[in-house]
């Protein structure tokens, strides 16, 4: 029996001799330090790399596992796809953590909101005859932004593939490519309202009765055209050089009947009369009996002789005598 129990004891250690040799050579056949799978993948290009998604892929770094989703996207990868091209790269990697997929997203930058809006517009009047040329669009996402984004150092773009436009609602729905010339670049669904506005003047301080308005108190503000009246006014010159009839507060649209010339004759207020006729002039004091702007017709006292003539207002307190009536006029002046 001893000779058997002997055997049986060399067999045994024979086994666990074999059993520690091969677990020494495939510790020998994996690489000093395993690859670590990252749990945040962003990447730059449009493919997704073994380099991308591992810590220590060595050589195998530039093998490509997936196209990369558009900018500013994410999208999954398989965990089965990541293992399989690790394995057929020579990359040493084990699932130990139960993962299914890594979200991978792809940095992008993000065109000017202002360059899609003017996309869509011109697109919107291309296709809707009806709309004057001259018009205005206000563009309005749906979700407050259109979002289009365009690869890391590619050209801020876009361009309109397809518009669907209401004219009735002014919703519209848009396919767009960014960056604009790039045919391989993915299309992009963004999606609104569009609605005809005017650009209207405000000013950019309260300006009281008799203040004048100067150029550099306007601003602009731009309002949906169905709400602009005929009476508001919309053009710098109907506004520069005048004055409110009653205190306007800033950033307010104003209306014509809210200005008027500024006043430069007050009434009571001295004025000097002049009557020119050819190579004859004529001038006098006299005194306002009405309040009056550049070009208005207001009634002068003449105090030497106690009686009115009509004039019009041609500056600071400067009236000149209509021609109309002249010959009684001149003889008041020279009274």
């Amino acid at each position: 029996m001893k000779p058997m129990r002997a055997a049986m004891h060399l067999v045994k250690r024979s086994a666990a001799l074999a059993f520690a040799s091969a677990l020494a050579s495939a510790a020998l056949a994996l690489p000093a330090g395993a690859a670590e799978l990252r749990t945040e993948v962003t990447v730059t290009e449009n493919v997704v790399t073994l380099g991308d998604l591992f810590d220590g892929a060595g050589d195998a770094a530039r093998t490509i596992v997936a196209d990369a989703p558009a900018p500013g996207f994410t999208s999954d990868i398989s965990i089965s796809r990541i293992s399989l091209a690790a394995r057929r790269s020579g990359v040493a990697w084990r699932n130990t953590t139960g993962l299914t997929h890594i979200t991978v997203a792809r940095a992008g930058t993000a065109v000017p909101e202002t360059e899609v809006a003017a996309a869509v517009s011109s697109a919107i009047m291309a296709a809707t005859p009806a709309l004057p040329v001259t018009a205005k669009l206000q563009v309005d996402f749906a979700n407050g932004h259109a979002g289009v984004q365009v690869g890391i150092d590619q050209a801020l773009s876009v361009k309109v593939e397809q518009i669907a436009f209401n004219a009735r609602t002014g919703s519209f729905d848009a396919l767009l490519r960014a960056p604009a010339n790039d045919l391989a670049s993915p299309l992009r669904r963004v999606s609104g309202r569009a609605y005809p506005v005017l650009d209207v003047p405000v000013l950019t301080r309260d300006v009281a009765p008799g203040d004048v308005v100067r150029r550099q108190d306007i601003d602009w503000i731009r309002l949906p055209a169905n709400r602009v009246s005929q009476n508001i006014i919309t053009a710098e010159a109907q506004l520069v050089g005048m004055s409110p009839r009653y205190p306007v507060r800033t950033g307010e649209p104003l209306r014509m009947s809210d200005i008027q010339p500024p006043v430069v004759v007050a009434k009571g207020a001295q004025v000097d009369m002049t009557y020119v006729s050819g190579a004859l002039t004529l001038t006098a004091r006299g005194r306002a009996l009405q309040s009056g702007a550049i070009g208005d017709t207001v009634d002068i006292l003449n105090p030497r002789s106690n009686r009115t003539v009509q004039g019009i207002v041609e500056g600071p307190n400067m009236v000149r005598i209509e021609a109309f009536g002249a010959p009684r006029a001149a003889a008041e002046l020279k009274s």
